[in-house]
């Protein structure tokens, strides 16, 4: 519950839903407990295929695979990116008369941390090699051109189709003709609606050179500058936005997948009205959600147990090889002559010798000559009393 829902209400939950009553402190605590769990799983499973190499999974036909970050508001009064994956299968959809009408995703899963480029791409290799991603036939990796993105790519499966998201390419021949018609005018309208259709079914070439056409309409250096910025990006990546190609090849050309990681994993827990996270707490609260969004919480919560096991375990055997290290050494002839607590052979004679007492005879003990009062003799006492 406490993955599910902010921490207040997950008790309220449990305390109607299940009729037990749970403190929120708790609440928090067992979450982050076994989110660490969860994440030190995941990071174990890495470096494990690492080493031994890749299971051997069932084939997938046609992936696609898609990366980006958002932001999260941390209790220091920073933000920190929060870096999501989303992997999937593709096909292609079409009408009853054959028609090809577009491109559905299905079965996505999701691998979000709020590491570093470098660790988020080494760790998310547990997901990727579970979804067989070596062994695809077409693998298509929709992001938005970032370099650390292109470096995932890179280690993950050069091979994969790089394609721009087709939104975000849009976005910056919008950005060229605002400067130039001005916003929410009838020639930025018209200009934007052609040019949109034309980015989409047209060679990535015209694009350009709509793009050129705009240079000479810059009054200002600023927006030279941005006319500059729009064409070059757009230029350096010429083939990853040839979008007539891609689609005849029946790929997608949106990053609605990995969208749909950060509403589904990182928006609906992390970032509601005035939350704000500990930077210790982001990462274990973060795989339980990929947990509860990939549908595996039954496999994952069994690995979250036996990993607490595991860690009792070796806690208790540290302990015990601990105590026995800590055990005093055996009492030797040499640990004593070290230690100086032997006395030489000549001053034994000097010792004067212990004094014992001495010992009562048994015999003469108390119980075994009656002298003690029986228990006639304290029933005869009693009635003297009474009488």
């Amino acid at each position: 519950m406490g993955s599910k829902m902010p921490f207040r209400e997950a008790v309220e939950e449990v305390r109607h839903g299940h009729k037990t009553v749970v403190g929120e402190a708790t609440c928090r605590r067992v979450t982050y407990r076994s989110g660490q769990a969860a994440e030190a799983i995941v990071c174990q499973e890495a470096v494990r295929l690492e080493k031994e190499g890749l299971d051997e999974t069932e084939a997938p036909r046609k992936l696609v695979l898609s990366a980006d970050g958002s932001f999260i508001h941390l209790t220091n009064g920073e933000w920190r990116e929060v870096k999501g994956m989303a992997v999937g299968e593709f096909e292609t959809v079409r009408s009853a008369g054959g028609k090809e009408e577009g491109v559905r995703t299905r079965n996505l899963s999701y691998f979000t941390r709020s590491y570093r480029a470098r660790e988020f791409e080494y760790f998310a290799l547990a997901e990727l090699a579970r979804r067989g991603l070596d062994k695809a036939e077409t693998v298509v990796a929709v992001t938005d051109g970032a370099e650390w993105l292109q470096s995932f790519i890179d280690y993950h499966c050069p091979k994969a189709v790089r394609i721009i998201d087709f939104a975000h390419a849009l976005g910056y021949v919008a950005e060229a003709g605002r400067v130039v018609w001005g916003d929410s005018t009838e020639a930025f309208a018209s200009w934007f609606a052609r040019n949109r259709q034309q980015l989409k079914l047209q060679p990535p070439q015209r694009t350009l050179a709509e793009l050129r056409l705009l240079q000479p309409k810059a009054k200002q250096d600023e927006q030279a500058a941005v006319l500059d910025r729009a064409r070059l990006y757009l230029q350096r990546r010429l083939e990853m936005i040839d979008y007539p190609y891609f689609q005849r090849r029946g790929y997608p050309i949106g990053s609605g997948a990995v969208e749909s990681a950060h509403k589904q994993v990182v928006q609906r827990r992390f970032k509601q009205a005035g939350m704000r996270w500990a930077p210790q707490n982001v990462d274990p609260l973060l795989a339980m959600r990929d947990l509860i969004c990939n549908k595996r919480w039954s496999e994952g919560w069994d690995n979250i147990v036996d990993y607490h096991w595991q860690q009792r375990h070796h806690i208790m055997r540290q302990r015990k090889l601990e105590g026995k290290s800590k055990q005093s050494a055996p009492v030797t002839f040499s640990v004593l002559k070290a230690a100086g607590l032997l006395t030489p052979a000549g001053e034994l004679d000097n010792i004067a010798p212990v004094q014992e007492k001495p010992k009562k005879d048994p015999k003469d003990h108390p119980w075994r000559n009656n002298k003690w009062p029986t228990k006639e003799s304290w029933r005869w006492n009693k009635y003297l009393q009474q009488n």
